[in-house]
């Protein structure tokens, strides 16, 4: 029975990622006009940083870094994520080009109207999806959260901005920025784990992706989408923030008492996730996460969570604090 509910879950998600995928690709062409009429040098630079950042040849430096001093240190943790490192690199490059060329995507600057030609294609510039450097990222960052995993923010959030600068600089579309994230992020998953039980894992992983598709995807969402007004639009925002108050006391309870059940802090995360959904007043991110809340309750099989401390509450507090007012201001930015 647990089997068949990570399975479940496993599918639920994939099901979930296709939703996402195809709601933000209405907003890719609008994107890429916004981009085309900036011309900010301060976004420039930040744009040529994530492309550093995220390019082939410096993940392999950390990695090779990381092996370095394990070997130095005789440390078999920091070898072993090196070496992890390096493969999931090479098995996430390998698996977008497969993609990038069976699917013959155009990349921004071919394309000059809301309409796409899809079909096999080896032609320089028809691969776009998924985005090589947001893979090559999340895979990395993924064998090190499973490696180092009190500085998961750091990895992430590296890969992160990665993936920002790839749609800020014109390169590529958020779908094939967040298509990317979700593949690499599954195999650096997977292969920092158990190769025998490797569908097992992908089963695991897809849930826990779910939270980067769905904010993504509403992010973009919020910023091309009407305000709503009137007593939908207070209503959706004080039910989003009674329900994200609520969630969050739940955790910082449980931080004061010394910790709590799995099940109580997967539940404060699920009425966190449903405050943060309601307050973007879009009716398809709330079904999608109710969906994410389902998919995480089936998969009983995550791994551990650590008790919250008062410390990771107070970053994490703080974060969803700016989240919800990055959400408020954006709403409707762009007519």
């Amino acid at each position: 029975m647990s089997r068949f509910r990570t399975l479940s879950a496993g599918a639920l998600s994939g099901g979930i990622v296709l939703f996402c995928l195809y709601q933000l690709s209405e907003l890719d062409f609008q994107t890429i006009l916004l981009v085309r009429a900036l011309h900010d040098p301060f976004v420039s630079r930040l744009t040529d940083l994530g492309n550093r950042l995220g390019d082939g040849l410096t993940l392999v430096l950390l990695c090779l870094g990381l092996w370095g001093i394990g070997y130095l240190r005789k440390n078999k943790v920091w070898q072993q994520a090196g070496i992890d490192g390096i493969l999931a690199h090479a098995l996430a490059g390998l698996a977008v080009q497969t993609f990038k060329h069976l699917i013959g995507r155009p990349r921004p600057r071919w394309t000059h109207q809301d309409a796409f030609e899809y079909g096999p294609s080896w032609q320089g510039g028809l691969d776009a999806f998924p985005s090589g450097h947001a893979a090559a990222s999340f895979s990395v960052a993924a064998v090190l959260a499973r490696y180092f995993p009190e500085w998961r923010g750091l990895w992430y959030g590296g890969a992160l901005f990665v993936g920002m600068a790839r749609v800020a600089g014109g390169s590529h579309f958020p779908t094939d920025v967040l298509g990317g994230s979700v593949l690499g992020f599954l195999i650096g998953y997977v292969w920092a784990r158990a190769l025998k039980e490797w569908r097992w894992n992908a089963a695991q992983a897809l849930p826990l992706a779910l939270p980067l598709l769905i904010g993504g995807c509403a992010l973009f969402w919020n910023i091309f989408s009407h305000p709503v007004s009137g007593a939908v639009a207070t209503g959706a925002f004080w039910t989003g923030l009674l329900l994200l108050i609520a969630g969050l006391g739940t955790r910082w309870r449980m931080a004061w008492q010394g910790g709590g059940t799995g099940h109580r802090t997967l539940l404060a995360n699920s009425v966190i996730a449903l405050g943060l959904a309601t307050g973007t007043q879009t009716v398809w991110v709330v079904v999608a996460t109710l969906l994410a809340c389902l998919a995480w309750w089936l998969n009983d099989q995550l791994e551990p969570m650590e008790p919250p401390k008062l410390r990771h509450e107070a970053w994490l507090t703080s974060a969803l604090v700016i989240v919800l007012i990055t959400f408020q201001s954006l709403h409707g930015l762009v007519p």
